[in-house]
């Protein structure tokens, strides 16, 4: 491959890039080039980028072909191949906003554990993909870029959050792969607005160090085109040698767990029902078109009952957790900042500071309740099957559209379908399904019922992907 086809090379999957590369079909350089110009030509338009960083793209993708030329590539996987990361971890070198104006910007001196070994697999940093503040609400949208993320099949309609910039840039060919992470849905539900795969990994996978919670709700992980990009991010992050909170050793390899087709027929739980109330006819549609598929497939498909609904007092409880950890970590932020603060942040952080500690371990006390809950309704199954949100993506400013204060309650009740999964540590992963006459993408949510169940996963979510043929289905912005 030459320069005169680079126009095309986002066309490729990222297995195929890294192979190409490999093969020294394609330089480090001319395929950095070639996303570093369409990030320059598209990237403010989708609200996608916090910060490029060319220059050191440019130097790590010199030094990638360096490597290939010596033949040093053996144990560096993704060894030239660019990416970005969430603007929310660590980057050795790189300024991190954490998606707030107010808080100052920090360029670390060591990666967060999962960046750290994405660049150590050889990995090129093109920059920061756009995150809400401190990654709280189900949209991306910050007065550090001032623009929203959105979804390339409609640029007024958001791309979730908080993995939105991530999102946006993948499904529009700015990124091969991108880096997320997800305490609530924030891989899953940018994932399915944007046509992706996303993958939230069972809890322990990848690590969280440094860890900021002793909990464990969020973790890092994949947003990719197809299931086999998705699974070689997440070869390249996840643990092998657990030494740190929660990790949980992975198995050899995600990529040959995704090329593997079940043996047995598996047992598959299924349902629509929010517990909120109206669910739109095409996440259900969705659902029911997966659940067909895995029928076809000789898998037991079983209609039950959603079996962790929420109540009163479960999103209560839900919101003072949040608040909770938002007003801790902002403690000592002096009272004009904290009135800058983002809309929702300003909300959790008020909600938190009201809260005594009794409070807060009581939220903790009942949101294990509800994971225990689930766990145990999942346990005679060997996955389940739900919408991943109640909606198509959102226009621009919804959740906004109402009384103060109402926008995180609007919020859970359009993603109610996602955290019970970052509760009880089970992996979960987005995948697309069909879209929509106004050409909005759907997705669906396969839930493993075991933690660690992650390769049955990936395989079952790789075989419906066979099935639908999403792969070369691309925005308009595609082409350009």
């Amino acid at each position: 491959m030459s320069a005169s086809t680079a126009t095309v090379l986002h066309d490729l999957t990222a297995v195929e890039q890294c192979a190409a590369l490999r093969d020294r079909t394609v330089s480090a350089v001319e395929l950095t080039e070639h996303y570093l110009d369409r990030i320059d030509r598209l990237g403010e338009r989708l609200g996608a980028f916090v910060v490029t960083t060319p220059e050191l793209a440019l130097r790590e993708a010199a030094e990638a072909d360096r490597r290939f030329a010596r033949g040093d590539d053996a144990h560096r996987p993704l060894q030239g191949l660019p990416i970005a990361f969430k603007d929310l971890q660590p980057i050795a070198g790189v300024p991190v906003t954490n998606g707030s104006a107010v808080l100052p910007a920090v360029t670390a001196e060591h990666d967060a554990e999962a960046v750290g070994l994405i660049r150590a697999a050889g990995a090129v940093t093109l920059g920061t993909t756009h995150a809400p503040e401190l990654g709280i609400p189900c949209y991306t949208d910050t007065t550090v870029v001032g623009r929203p993320a959105v979804t390339p099949y409609d640029l007024g309609r958001s791309a979730s959050g908080s993995s939105g910039g991530a999102a946006a840039a993948i499904a529009a060919g700015l990124i091969p792969v991108g880096h997320g992470s997800d305490g609530a849905g924030s891989i899953r539900t940018p994932a399915a607005v944007c046509g992706l795969v996303g993958v939230k990994p069972s809890r322990g996978v990848v690590s969280a160090a440094p860890a900021s919670s002793f909990f464990g709700f969020s973790t890092d992980g994949p947003l990719a085109r197809n299931v086999e990009d998705a699974a070689l991010l997440l070869d390249a992050m996840a643990v092998r040698t657990p030494r740190g909170l929660h990790e949980l050793a992975a198995p050899a390899s995600f990529v040959a767990a995704s090329r593997r087709r079940a043996t047995r027929r598996l047992r598959v739980a299924v349902w629509t029902d929010s517990g909120f109330g109206a669910v739109h006819p095409e996440n259900t549609a969705a659902v029911d078109r997966i659940a067909l598929m895995l029928e076809g497939l000789g898998h037991e498909v079983v209609e039950v009952a959603n079996p962790a609904p929420w109540d009163t007092d479960l999103v209560q409880a839900f919101f003072d957790y949040i608040g909770g950890v938002v007003s801790g970590l902002l403690a000592g932020l002096p009272p004009a900042h904290a009135q800058a603060l983002e809309e929702d942040t300003r909300w959790m952080k008020q909600r938190g500071d009201r809260l005594g500690a009794a409070d807060f371990v009581k939220s903790t006390t009942a949101l294990a309740a509800f994971a225990d809950r689930f766990i145990a309704k999942l346990a005679s199954y060997d996955l389940a099957v739900s919408p991943v949100s109640a909606g198509v993506a959102v226009p621009l400013g919804s959740f906004h559209r109402g009384q103060s204060g109402d926008a995180p309650y609007r919020m859970l009740e359009w993603s109610a379908y996602t955290p019970v999964q970052n509760l009880s540590g089970l992996p979960a992963i987005s995948i697309p399904s069909h879209v929509t006459a106004d050409g909005l993408p759907l997705g669906v949510q396969l839930t493993g019922a075991a933690i660690g169940s992650d390769p049955m996963l990936l395989s079952v979510a790789a075989q419906l992907e066979e099935q639908i043929g999403w792969a070369q289905r691309h925005p308009p912005v595609w082409g350009e």
